[in-house]
C-alpha cells in the first residue's frame, strides 16, 4: 500500500517538474532582491549577526587552511546521501539502504519510483541548519549566541561541501537535467540560505519577514507587468 502512495507522490511531482521550474524563474528576481535587503539590514546592523558570522569565519578559515585538501569526504557524502533519503521520507519512501564511504561517494536506495525533488534537494537544502533551527530553539539552556555560531558554521560547511559536490559530471544533475538545474535551483538556494541568514538576524520574525518581501516584491513584479492591481 505505502509503495502504491509513494508512486502516486512520484507521479504527481514528476508532473509538477516544469511547472515549478517555471515558478522559480518568475521568483528569482523576487528572491534576488530579498536576499539582498536582508544582507543589507545585516550590513547595517552586524550586531545581529555577530555569532552567526564568526562561527561561520571560523569554519571557513578552517576549511581554507585544511579541509579543502582532504581527499576524504565522508561527512559531505553523509549529509548528501542523507538529504537524499529525507525528502525520499518526506514523500513517503522506505529507504532500504543509506552508504557513505571515505572517498568513494556512497549512495541511497528507496522503495519506489522516486522523484526529481529527492534528486536535487543536496544542491539547495542546508540539511544540518534546517535541523538545528529547531533544534536549539527546543533546548532553550543552550545560549543564543552559541547556537548561532553553530548554525553559522553549518552554513558555510553546506556551501564548501556543496561546492565540491556540483560538477558537470555529477550523476543527480544529469539525471534532473541541466536545463531544469538552472531554471530552478538558483531560486531554491536564494530562498533556502535566505531563510537561514534571516534566521540569524532575528529569529522566526527574521523568516517571516524575508519570505513577506518575497512576496512583496512578486506582487511588485505582477504589477510591472500588468498582471496585479
Amino acid at each position: 500500500m505505502s509503495h502504491a502512495i509513494s508512486d502516486r507522490i512520484d507521479r504527481f511531482v514528476g508532473w509538477l517538474k516544469w511547472p515549478v521550474a517555471v515558478v522559480a524563474l518568475v521568483v528569482l528576481v523576487p528572491s534576488l532582491l530579498a536576499s539582498f535587503e536582508l544582507l543589507v539590514t545585516c550590513g547595517r546592523h552586524p550586531e545581529t549577526i555577530l555569532p552567526f558570522i564568526g562561527g561561520a569565519g571560523l569554519y571557513l578559515l578552517a576549511w581554507l587552511w585544511t579541509i579543502r585538501r582532504w581527499r576524504t569526504t565522508l561527512l559531505s557524502t553523509f549529509e548528501h546521501e542523507f538529504t537524499h533519503a529525507l525528502f525520499a521520507i518526506l514523500t513517503l519512501h522506505r529507504v532500504t539502504e543509506l552508504k557513505a564511504t571515505w572517498s568513494r561517494g556512497g549512495h541511497v536506495r528507496i522503495i519506489g519510483l522516486g522523484n526529481w525533488l529527492i534528486t536535487v534537494a543536496p544542491y539547495f537544502f542546508p540539511t544540518v541548519c534546517f535541523f538545528l533551527i529547531p533544534l536549539f530553539r527546543l533546548l532553550t539552556f543552550v545560549p543564543s549566541n552559541f547556537a548561532d555560531a553553530i548554525i553559522g558554521a553549518a552554513f558555510i560547511y553546506h556551501i564548501t561541501s556543496t561546492m565540491r559536490e556540483t560538477h558537470g559530471g555529477q550523476t543527480d544533475l544529469k539525471l534532473v537535467g541541466y536545463l531544469f538545474s538552472t531554471m530552478f535551483l538558483p531560486t531554491a538556494i536564494l530562498v533556502s540560505h535566505g531563510t537561514v541568514l534571516a534566521f540569524a538576524w532575528d529569529g522566526m520574525k527574521g523568516i517571516s519577514i524575508f519570505w513577506s518581501d518575497i512576496a512583496t516584491h512578486l506582487q511588485s513584479l505582477a504589477v510591472l507587468i500588468g498582471l496585479g492591481a
